[in-house]
C-alpha cells in the first residue's frame, strides 16, 4: 500500500519539477530581418537589409554614388519584463561615416516594427524588423 502511493508522490514531483517555469529552458534566440532604407523627395534611393539574432550585433552597407551609408544594430530583450515579450534594436546609422541617426525600437517578440526618422538633410530614414519563420 505504501509503494504505490510513493510511486505516485514521485511521479507527482517529476511532474511539478518539469512544469516549473523557473527551471524550464529558455526558448532559442529567433532570427529578425533588419530592413534599412533612406527616402530622399518621396523616392526610395538606397535600401539594404541583414538578419540578426537575439543578443548579436549586425552590420549592413549600402553605397549611392559618393555616398555610403552604414549601419550597425544590436537586438535584446527588454530588461525588467519578467514575460521576455518585450524586444529593443538599437541602431547607428552613418552617412559617409558620420553618425546621422541613433533609432531605438521597442517591439513585442515575434511581431513587426518599423520606425521613420527625418534627418537635417531632407532624407528620411526608415527601418523596419520582421520575424524570420524558422526552419523546420
Amino acid at each position: 500500500m505504501i509503494r504505490p502511493i510513493l510511486i505516485a508522490a514521485a511521479l507527482f514531483a517529476a511532474a511539478l519539477f518539469a512544469a516549473t517555469p523557473a527551471l524550464a529552458q529558455e526558448p532559442a534566440p529567433r532570427h529578425y530581418r533588419l530592413d534599412v532604407s533612406v527616402v530622399r523627395n518621396g523616392v526610395e534611393v538606397v535600401s539594404t537589409h541583414t538578419q540578426i539574432m537575439e543578443n548579436a550585433p549586425a552590420s549592413a552597407s549600402a553605397t549611392l554614388g559618393d555616398t555610403t551609408y552604414e549601419f550597425e544594430a544590436n537586438l535584446f530583450t527588454v530588461q525588467g519584463d519578467g514575460a521576455d515579450a518585450q524586444m529593443m534594436v538599437e541602431a547607428n546609422l552613418a552617412r559617409n561615416e558620420t553618425r546621422i541617426a541613433a533609432p531605438r525600437l521597442t517591439f513585442l517578440r515575434g511581431e513587426m516594427a518599423e520606425i521613420a526618422i527625418g534627418d537635417e538633410a531632407g532624407d528620411i530614414l526608415k527601418m523596419s524588423i520582421m520575424p524570420v519563420p524558422a526552419a523546420d
